[in-house]
Order: structure tokens, then sequence, then C-alpha cells
């Protein structure tokens, strides 16, 4: 493991020269980020989708966050790579075409029911409620929602952490920036308590689902139909307030 002296020295010797040497030395020193984005994200996917696919992705982000990281605009390393990581991760699955066709039904119905409960109730639906409206019982509305789990990664894991970035380039897109954290801090705080611990333990404090189990002494599938939920209606908000 490089001391911080030695990733500077690297840092320096890289952006002289762009020395390969380096890079791949850079490359090492972060695959850890790789890693961790990888550990977020797997668990939401079906098993079918190999590990080592999402790393390669993972390593494509990791390359272009070192060849466009500009350390004057005094954005630490680790967050900017994280995005493209992530960004790389979530293209790579799209270009899979990984998700099943059920999966996006099961995530359709279960916004079109979240967003009528709303209009109806007033509040935002309690789990029992969805699952008395879908008709399900408890066990059957749990497998529902994990078959559409897989769905939400895509917008919403972008999303999400977009609404922290300032764009520095574009007055407009700034305020809608902030509109869209607005939003977002107002529907997170509208959320059931346990969904709500769970969008922030996974987005603000980037434990992965494994790990907020431990913490919520719960099971990590579980966790994974809180965040689902969770998600499905971040979504239904952003769609109300024309997002």
């Amino acid at each position: 493991m490089m001391t911080a002296k030695e990733l500077e020295r690297c840092w320096s010797t890289y952006r002289a020269n762009r020395d390969e040497n380096s890079r791949e030395a850079l490359v090492q020193a972060y695959l850890h980020l790789v890693k961790r984005v990888v550990a977020r994200i797997k668990p939401l996917l079906p098993p079918s989708v190999e590990e080592g696919d999402l790393i390669s992705y993972g390593l494509i982000g990791l390359l272009e966050a070192i060849d466009r990281f500009d350390q004057t605009r005094g954005v630490p390393f680790e967050a900017f790579a994280t995005q493209r990581i992530r960004g790389a991760v979530v293209d790579g699955l799209r270009q899979m075409g990984w998700v099943p066709r059920s999966a996006y039904q099961r995530a359709k119905q279960l916004q079109e029911t979240i967003e009528t409960l709303e209009q109806r109730l007033g509040h935002s639906p309690s789990e029992q409620e969805l699952a008395d409206e879908l008709g399900l019982t408890e066990e059957e509305f749990s497998d529902f929602v994990m078959e559409a789990a897989p769905v939400t990664i895509l917008p919403l894991e972008e999303l999400l952490p977009l609404a922290e970035r300032v764009n520095e380039q574009d007055i407009f897109e700034e305020h809608r920036r902030r509109e869209l954290v607005e939003i977002l801090a107002q529907a997170i705080e509208q959320l059931p308590e346990k969904e709500r611990l769970v969008i922030t333990l996974y987005f603000y404090e980037q434990l992965t689902l494994k790990e907020i189990a431990k913490v919520m002494k719960l099971t990590e599938g579980r966790v994974c139909q809180l965040k689902t939920q969770a998600l499905m209606r971040l979504k239904a908000a952003l769609k109300r307030a024309g997002w």
C-alpha cells in the first residue's frame, strides 16, 4: 500500500508525462474504489451478472477518472472517481440488457400502485397497504418487490449522487440541481423510518447492503427490499415534481 507521499509522487509523474507505469500504479492504489462500488451494486443484480464483468466496467470508469481528474477544482479524487466508476458500471449494465421484462413490469406496477394510493390516502402507503392493494400476502409482496429491484439501479443510482454534484459550467443546470436536491430532501424526509434509514446509510454513508443489514439487524434481502421500495417512492415523488 502506498504512503501519501508516494501517491502524490505518482500523481506528479503521471501529470507531467502521462507515464504508463504511474498510471498503472494509480489504478492499483484506487482499485478498492471499484470493488466498493461493485459490492454496493452486485446484491441488486441477478446471479447471471458476473462480478468480474462489473469490475471490468468499473476499471474503465477509474481509468477515465485518472485521465480527467483536475485537482484545481478542489474535489477529492475519491469522490470524483466513485462517480465515474458508478456511471461506467451502470452504462455497462445497460449495454448488457440484463434486466428481464418481468422486472420492468413489476417496477411499473409498483410505482403506479404507490402513486394511486398516495392520491387516495393522502400519505405514503405502508407495505401492508401496498400489499393489500396488489392483492398479495406479505411474503408474496416481498417477492414482488425483489423482482422489481434490478430496475431501480439504473435511473436512481445516478440521480441521487447527481443531486450533490455542482455543475460549475452552467447556471441553469445548477438551478436545476438545487431544485432536485430540495425535492429529494423533502421526499426522503417523508419516507417510512426504515426506508429513510436505508437510503441515508446507502447513499450518504456509502455502506453496502451487507453493512446496512448488520447495522439494522436485518437480512440483506430485507434491506434490498426496503431500498427498492424507497427508490420507487422517490421516483414517484420526482415524477409528481416534473422530473
